[in-house]
């Protein structure tokens, strides 16, 4: 029988990366293959309950050189039905498990903790990874706030962490606000305490090195915070991404807190905002004023419509974008949602947004699409 070149056999094995079973089957072919199907099988994992952590944990101790292959790792505790009884003893909990299964994923680079119960860790260091880049944090419980600013310390690696929905019970611990030099992205998502992490970031001097940022301000008081961060992490940024979900029927403007005259480096800009029935939002050009980076490349509208696109001021934002500050954009791009209840398709609401935006359709820069 002839022998298939390993490298033509690894080309072919990376055609199945989404079939599990396939994968499975060619990981017991021979034990040339084998590399190539683990790094497909385990390059990411995901845990949802004890039971997963419990087996995961077993199959690292019998084979620890799976934990190799990992990259992601996603550790999302959903309630079901089998959450409503306590684990059998001899079974550990997803949080009481993760320190040893960190420890056998030395290739390790994002990990994902969702609805996580980390009250019950004392010591949050023991979590601790060497080779981590990217860190997110959604609907996580905490004891003290500075064990949220202890688990970020605890990676030396972490260049993107994502925030989102953290609770915590007490205030009592002073946080260790260290710089993290190597932090470079930051993701700010919905129901968060934004003070208290706003005062962590300033202290520890990580608006001096992030370059990408995503934040949602979604009432006066976020912008209050996010404005000033953005005056002081402006000089570095070059990708910001904006969820302006203010609501009501209402005239909606820029607040005096917020520009991006700071942002001198900025090359990539996204505004997401929904657009309600009788609003006008004016804050859309007040804000694209203040604009003066000569590196912008790349601006897109991310719209969930339930109004009218006409909300936006056409001639004004052709008007903006025809200055000087936007000679270099070379994508303008608007996708737009639309809600239940708009009495126009996705068709009719292009046409309207390439003829209000015919100036940059013509400089073949205009970008329509559904979201």
């Amino acid at each position: 029988m002839p022998k298939v070149p390993l490298e033509l056999s690894d080309y072919i094995i990376d055609f199945l990366h989404k079939d599990a079973r396939a994968l499975a089957a060619c990981s017991q072919v021979c034990r040339a293959w084998t590399p190539a199907a683990r790094f497909h099988l385990f390059r990411a994992v995901s845990l949802q309950d004890h039971t997963f952590a419990s087996s995961f944990q077993c199959l690292l101790n019998g084979s620890p050189d799976l934990g190799r292959y990992v990259r992601e790792l996603t550790v999302a505790k959903f309630v079901g039905a089998a959450d409503m009884f306590v684990p059998p003893k001899h079974l550990a909990s997803v949080e009481q498990s993760l320190p040893h299964v960190l420890s056998h994923l030395p290739h390790l680079r994002s990990l994902t903790l969702a609805h996580m119960d980390l009250k019950c860790m004392a010591d949050l260091t023991m979590l601790r990874h060497p080779a981590l880049t990217d860190v997110s944090l959604s609907y996580c419980q905490f004891t003290d706030f500075a064990d949220i600013v202890d688990l970020a310390n605890a990676f030396p690696c972490l260049e993107g962490l994502a925030l989102s929905g953290l609770t915590w019970k007490d205030e009592r611990r002073t946080p260790a606000a260290r710089p993290i030099p190597s932090l470079r992205r930051l993701v700010l998502g919905r129901e968060v305490d934004a003070e208290r992490l706003f005062e962590w970031f300033v202290a520890a001097g990580l608006h001096a090195t992030i370059t990408d940022l995503a934040a949602r301000c979604a009432s006066e008081r976020d912008t209050d915070l996010v404005g000033p961060f953005l005056k002081l992490a402006g000089p570095s940024l070059r990708s910001l991404d904006l969820d302006w979900s203010f609501t009501g029927d209402k005239t909606i403007d820029l607040p005096d807190t917020v520009s991006l005259a700071e942002c001198t480096a900025l090359e990539s800009l996204k505004l997401q905002f929904p657009i309600h029935y009788s609003t006008s939002l004016p804050w859309v050009v007040s804000l694209l004023e203040t604009l003066e980076s000569p590196a912008i490349k790349m601006l897109a509208l991310e719209i969930r419509l339930l109004g009218s696109v006409n909300a936006l001021d056409w001639e004004e934002l052709n008007r903006v974008l025809a200055s000087p500050a936007y000679r270099s954009l070379g994508a303008f791009g608007v996708g737009v949602n639309l809600w239940p209840g708009v009495h126009k398709d996705v068709a009719e609401v292009g046409g309207i947004v390439r003829t209000q935006l015919a100036p940059l359709e013509e400089r073949g820069v205009l970008r329509f699409s559904k979201i």
